[in-house]
């Protein structure tokens, strides 16, 4: 299994919000991450850095200060009250030993590790296209910029990326129909 880099710390049957061992280390946005036994499978489609209190908000630390490293040098405190967590919207997860692009019947249990899928997973899940409906359709406001995202997440963990974006935009163009401005805009700014 790979190293863990977050914990499950709130679950229900379309999104897992996780939060990161190490302050700042959470998978970039569109990252694919696979959670607990079975694996179910999500894309990170929001990072944030907040208080580990929210009764304690973050105050400016700075003044005077040359570098955001002499800010965390002469503040060490400031590690052990901020964390950083990610929301990932669930794709798929694996039945006997295969994944498959499906809500899974019960979402992760809380405190489950979220791991970063390897580049050869990342491959073989995304051969398949149909996930892309989980992210046309998450509602999310800013679902496009995710999908750009995790397109060119995918392409760069493929030898075939140029053929992968086009047989993405050819399976989002029909999820999508309609809306060919909008598939439009997704696709150029995949290739960038």
């Amino acid at each position: 299994m790979s190293q863990p880099l977050a914990e499950v710390i709130g679950s229900d049957s379309r999104l897992i919000t996780a939060q990161c061992y190490d302050l700042y280390c959470s998978p970039q946005l569109g990252a694919l991450v696979k959670v607990g036994a079975p694996k179910v499978y999500a894309v990170v489609q929001g990072i944030r850095t907040e208080p580990l209190d929210p009764g304690r908000p973050v105050l400016a630390r700075g003044r005077g200060s040359e570098s955001l490293e002499e800010v965390y040098r002469s503040n060490p405190q400031i590690e052990r009250l901020l964390t950083t967590r990610f929301d990932a919207l669930i794709v798929g997860h694996e039945v006997d030993g295969r994944s498959v692009q499906l809500l899974p019947p019960l979402p992760p249990p809380i405190h489950s590790f979220v791991c970063a899928c390897t580049p050869d997973e990342v491959a073989r899940f995304t051969e398949n296209l149909d996930f892309y409906r989980f992210l046309l359709g998450s509602g999310q406001p800013m679902a496009d910029e995710v999908i750009v995202a995790c397109l060119r997440h995918a392409a760069n963990c493929r030898a075939d990326s140029d053929n992968f974006i086009k047989r993405a935009g050819q399976a989002i163009a029909s999820e999508a129909v309609g809306d060919s401005v909008r598939v439009a805009a997704i696709l150029r700014r995949a290739r960038l």
